[in-house]
């Protein structure tokens, strides 16, 4: 039989704390991580949180692929190779691993991000 270390468990996002986040004026709470002994391809699930002109400044997940889903807002994503993409609810937005990219929100806006490993 195969030794299991993996555990159900439950959380309430209303409990998790919400912290500062790749500079700029974003915030984020730490939903699942790597500690959760989920899969060994999660990096992490966050909810984002940005205000209107807020934004997630310039930065790059090193082998991580990074998807997330927009429930509340608008705005940009600006990507190192100049190509910019306007976001708006339920719109799911990637970005590769190594890839630089900028979120700016047009209004308040939240997200749910997803961070796989390479």
């Amino acid at each position: 039989m195969k030794n299991n270390t993996k555990k159900s468990f439950k959380k309430n996002i209303s409990e998790i704390l919400v912290e500062e986040a790749h500079g700029g004026s974003g915030k984020r709470q730490l939903i699942l991580s790597k500690e959760d002994l989920i899969s060994s391809q999660l990096h992490a699930m966050t909810k984002g949180f940005l205000i209107a002109n807020g934004c997630f400044d310039w930065h790059e997940h090193e082998n991580i692929d990074e998807f997330f889903l927009v429930i509340k807002g608008t705005g940009v994503v600006e990507f190192e190779d100049s190509t910019i993409s306007e976001y708006k609810v339920e719109d799911i937005v990637y970005m590769p691993s190594n890839m630089k990219h900028k979120i700016t929100a047009k209004e308040d806006s939240e997200f749910y991000f997803i961070r796989i490993n390479d």
